[in-house]
């Protein structure tokens, strides 16, 4: 493999692409306030152009509603703001912000020019998913799996090129545009755009791979394939199937092999683990306009302790399954299953987790589905946290309407 390309890489004087020149400008956009977000966390239309003039390339799209999916680049780069953990969805304000977290931000600063670039990486191919974005998550839909399908189109001269518009549409479903755009922004691909059209936004003509592009991904691909020979024909460690297709461990595991050719690459993005909070949780849990509870419960209660009790505030039996989710601080959907799922599910389950052990803050929200047939979806939001204990918890201290009927009758 071209081991010699890493070596000589510099990443402190000519990074390969544009990725850290954009990102630490989108850092210094959000700076201490924030940027604002819509109550799908994705970036307000408000500041999407102010960000777009920032980057070493901003986009004209002659489009008469811009969304933050029609900039590639800033789809991407919030992306990577979110999958990196340096930021946090701010959900005490009255309208939510994107606030840099300090603690990580910290540590972003005491890294050199290689660590930033393959915190990145890591965060693009190791955590990203598609419904940070806002879509839909598909099956096989981590962004190294889309990419390395995309680069097998390529033809010998490196060269794709997409003689019709309708040939460079499809590529906003595979392997997504933002996606075409960090590989632009990493430095393994050029591309050259259409000139835009009225109503049209952004779309590639042609495509290139550059050296670094097949350097690095060739690199990867040859990691990839030797998880796949047996074990004593390999040369390097073997994933074992659960994590050829957990893609943070798949980073993670090539990551090893690569970077003693990288000059400088030695410290890590480091993310704090949310802290077990043990103290009273004061929720709000809602199941239609104007029928709600107001609970509040200890941290050493479990999951399990929490649907009983919102069941109970509603009048419903506890005869189906259900299951907790949430987003964690990467944007990431967490599921939480009923116990009786144990062997049927990969997801924790919970009579094994502690309410005290979610990242919970101060206007987060949590969804409680219950009964898998009928759908009855609770909306749970976190009013309080290590508030002052009742005499007895968990406890219901406000009703407010009369519950549905759990049956219809």
């Amino acid at each position: 493999m071209p081991i010699k390309v890493f070596e000589t890489q510099d990443f402190e004087q000519r990074a390969p692409g544009t990725i850290l020149q954009d990102f630490e400008a989108l850092l210094g956009l959000m700076g201490d306030q924030g940027l604002p977000v819509t109550p799908a966390h994705l970036l307000a239309l408000s500041c999407l152009e102010t960000i777009n003039r920032s980057l070493t390339h901003p986009l004209e799209l002659r489009l008469k509603r811009a969304v933050q999916k029609s900039y590639p680049y800033i789809n991407g780069l919030y992306l990577l703001l979110r999958a990196s953990g340096l930021t946090l969805i701010d959900t005490q304000s009255r309208k939510p912000r994107l606030q840099l977290d300090p603690v990580v931000l910290a540590s972003w600063s005491s890294l050199n020019g290689a660590e930033r670039y393959f915190a990145l990486l890591k965060a693009w191919w190791g955590r990203s998913r598609e419904e940070i974005l806002g879509e839909r998550q598909t099956w096989g839909g981590d962004a190294l799996t889309k990419i390395m399908g995309f680069i097998e189109r390529f033809p010998q001269d490196g060269l794709l090129r997409f003689e019709t518009p309708q040939a460079a549409d499809r590529l906003r479903y595979y392997p997504g545009l933002y996606n075409l755009a960090l590989m632009e922004g990493f430095g393994l691909l050029e591309i050259r755009a259409i000139p835009p059209a009225e109503g049209q936004g952004w779309r590639p003509e042609w495509i290139r791979m550059t050296d670094w592009g097949k350097a690095l991904l060739g690199h990867y691909l040859h990691f990839v394939r030797q998880t796949l020979v047996s074990e004593t024909d390999a040369v390097a460690p073997i994933l074992g199937f659960e994590g050829f297709f957990e893609p943070l461990a798949r980073f993670e595991q090539w990551s090893q092999i690569i970077r003693p050719a990288i000059t400088g690459w030695h410290k890590e993005l480091e993310i704090p683990e949310s802290p077990f909070q043990p103290g009273p949780h004061q929720f709000k849990v809602s199941l239609g306009a104007g029928c709600w509870r107001r609970i509040l419960i200890g941290g050493e209660d479990s999951l399990d302790e929490l649907a009983i009790t919102i069941l109970s505030a509603f009048d419903f039996d506890a005869d189906h399954l259900y299951r907790f989710s949430y987003r964690d601080r990467f944007g990431r959907t967490i599921e939480i299953d009923h116990s009786y799922l144990a062997g049927d599910s990969d997801n924790a389950l919970v009579d094994e987790t502690r309410i005290g052990d979610l990242p919970l803050s101060e206007g987060m929200r949590i969804d409680f589905l219950f009964d898998f047939g009928d759908q009855w979806e609770f909306g749970i939001v976190t009013e309080r946290l290590n508030t002052e204990a009742a005499e007895e918890m968990p406890v219901v201290l406000e009703t407010h309407g009369k519950a549905p009927a759990q049956y219809g009758h």
